[in-house]
């Protein structure tokens, strides 16, 4: 299992450390390698070690091992210290917690195991070629991809400027076409209102005596309608009163037609 690797200088030696994690995302394993211009070391901290030291360690430092272990280990040492000493004869790893002042607590030893000092040193020297020629690759490809994105953006702001500025244009023409039109409605209604305020009153007096309501309409043609009705019945009546029922004229109309002829004789 490869875990996320980190190379620091600490004191006259350089690290190489390897911190590998199990599925919860905890520390399960360091794997160490030293370097110096005396020798090479390699080394492991392992789970048993993570354990006995959090125990040890579980009234001051509750929970926190092996989070301070990824911390140091990563070659931030502002709060920790690692040396190589000669234990019992065996090199060994100290691992140091700074403490007030100058007093450190001793965290864990960590046992190493002497190595070719050039191995160790070639091994970190590849993985560092190695690691700075994956970053400049990394770095050119998200220059490409920045160089993309930047392009990308130039075009999509001019795109931007053209459609605002074909908007304003276009807001510029209606207004140029509209401004008239609105000018003749203010202008017609400012001509009506005037009218309204010069000739309004004249001209409702003269429509008064021009317009008949339709109820005066109807009641004109009723009056006459009964007028020509009531000739009728009289003319009517008078033939009746002429005639004798036969179509022939009645004996007093006879004689009222002859007195009439004397009458007009002796005028003469």
């Amino acid at each position: 299992m490869e875990g996320e690797i980190y190379v620091f200088k600490c004191d006259d030696f350089y690290v190489k450390s390897e911190i590998i994690k199990d599925g919860e995302e905890e520390i399960s394993e360091i794997r160490l390698l030293l370097s110096s211009e005396e020798a090479g070391y390699k080394g492991k901290i392992d789970a048993k070690l993570l354990t006995t030291t959090q125990e040890k360690h579980a009234a001051k430092f509750p929970d926190k091992i092996r989070s301070m272990a990824e911390t140091a280990f990563m070659g931030n040492l502002d709060n920790f210290s690692l040396k190589i000493e000669i234990q019992d004869e065996q090199p060994v790893l100290t691992w140091r917690r700074q403490s007030t002042g100058k007093m450190k607590i001793l965290l864990a030893t960590v046992n190493l195991i002497p190595v070719d000092k050039k191995v160790a040193r070639e091994d970190i020297m590849d993985f560092l070629i190695k690691d700075r020629l994956e970053l400049k690759e990394k770095l050119k490809d998200q220059q490409q991809t920045l160089d993309r994105k930047t392009t990308e953006l130039d075009r999509c702001q001019n795109l931007a400027d053209e459609l605002t500025n074909n908007a304003l244009e276009r807001e510029n023409l209606l207004v140029e076409q509209f401004l008239p039109i609105l000018n003749n409605k203010k202008r017609r209604i400012e001509q009506l209102e005037e009218e309204i305020r010069h000739g309004g009153h004249h001209r409702a007096v003269e429509d008064t005596y021009e317009v008949e309501t339709d109820d005066e309409a109807d009641t004109d043609v009723d009056d006459y309608d009964d007028n020509h009705h009531n000739d009728d019945l009289t003319q009517k009546r008078k033939l009746g009163e002429e005639s004798n029922g036969k179509g022939e004229p009645s004996k007093q109309a006879r004689v009222d037609r002859e007195d009439s002829l004397e009458e007009d004789i002796f005028k003469w």
